[in-house]
């Protein structure tokens, strides 16, 4: 069988100049622990209602599986925690993923001036690692079990910015966006690679 399809970098967008861009502008300009926010503005949209739901849990190996793309940009800073083969699992997402990460991470980059780097600390996951309040495996319930969810923080690691890095976030494009406290949560609304085979 294939692997997943790697990707090349997205076309960057341009930096912001020195006249105010509406991402320079971010509102809100700071997404609170706790909080959540949906691309129309709403902070009482659940995730569900703001990306829809998931579909079904993408396997390792399945068709759909094949049709996660990976995220290759050397200017993002990826987890890969999890033991091999599962170490790829951080930069596999959905194609719909690719535009609003890299939006973000040129946001990063211009907002702390390179001294900081966007952090992928989760995106697909075949390993349930999601959803841990839910015992029962096969009730297990995330975006992430689609690759339609990021999780995301800063390198180095500073939960003081975290709560602007959320609304970068939500700025870049992400369908939905949560301030977890110790990282920022990001979906995007898109067709389930599920239906697609």
């Amino acid at each position: 069988m294939p692997a997943p399809t790697s990707t090349a970098t997205p076309t960057p967008v341009p930096l912001p100049t020195s006249t105010p861009t509406p991402e320079a502008l971010c509102d809100p300009a700071f997404l609170w622990a706790g909080q959540t926010i949906s691309s129309s503005g709403s902070y009482t949209e659940t995730e569900t209602a703001a990306a829809g739901p998931m579909a079904c849990r993408i396997e390792r190996g399945d068709c759909a599986y094949h049709r996660l793309v990976g995220q290759l940009d050397p200017t993002i800073v990826f987890k890969r925690e999890e033991t091999p083969p599962f170490d790829g699992e951080d930069i596999l997402m959905h194609p719909a993923m690719l535009y609003p990460l890299s939006r973000l991470n040129a946001l990063v980059l211009n907002e702390w001036g390179g001294d900081v780097q966007l952090r992928v600390t989760d995106a697909y996951d075949s390993l349930l690692e999601h959803d841990l309040k839910q015992t029962n495996p096969a009730r297990k319930y995330s975006l992430h079990f689609e690759g339609r969810s990021i999780d995301l923080t800063t390198w180095p690691i500073d939960l003081n910015r975290y709560p602007r890095l959320c609304a970068l976030a939500h700025c870049a494009g992400f369908d939905w966006v949560q301030n977890e406290g110790d990282h920022c949560h990001a979906s995007v609304k898109a067709e389930s690679l599920c239906g697609q085979c």
